[in-house]
């Protein structure tokens, strides 16, 4: 069954709509996923004005959020001299960044695993009684050690591997 035509209008209001729910569930506030939204349909950079005018709200609830993307790599600041106003956009290749966010968690995690795995070696006397709790974490973590052995692994050379699916991408476009 085919869905039923939206206006262009419409289509950005779902997608509005999408990213506040999705940022929220992040624990974001559902403001951040608006904003996100009416950068990622703006074809050039924004000012702190025009997003506030088109999600009518005020420009200092906006300034707030904003920074927060920005804080987390989600678009960026352009600043200008001449009107003093700040503009903030989303890189042209802004899933990649996604992606190389989520790798730097993941390897700050592993730091973390080892950190614990190395610990566990270094314990003093483990009583009797805990032996079986020491068993079980020290075996969850190698499991978590492993995992996230294997998702870097995987992630390896995505990176390449993204550029050139990008291009074409692009010379479809065309």
């Amino acid at each position: 069954m085919k869905s039923p035509q939206l206006s262009f209008e419409e289509l950005k209001t779902n997608i509005s709509n999408h990213m506040s729910l999705s940022f929220e569930s992040e624990g974001f506030s559902p403001l951040v996923g608006k904003i996100f939204a009416q950068l990622l349909f703006a074809s050039s950079p924004m000012s702190l004005q025009e997003i506030a005018e088109n999600l009518g709200v005020t420009k200092a609830a906006i300034s707030v959020q904003a920074r927060t993307l920005e804080k987390h790599m989600m678009c960026h600041k352009l600043p200008t001299s001449s009107n003093r106003k700040d503009y903030y956009y989303i890189s042209d290749d802004f899933s990649m960044t996604t992606i190389q966010i989520m790798i730097m968690k993941i390897g700050n995690i592993q730091k973390m695993i080892e950190s614990t795995l190395n610990s566990f070696s270094n314990l003093a006397e483990v009583e009797e009684s805990e032996q079986s709790s020491l068993y079980a974490s020290k075996r969850r973590f190698l499991e978590m050690q492993a995992l996230h052995e294997m998702l870097m692994a995987r992630l390896e050379g995505l990176e390449e591997e993204w550029e050139v699916r990008r291009e074409q991408i692009f010379l479809n476009l065309e």
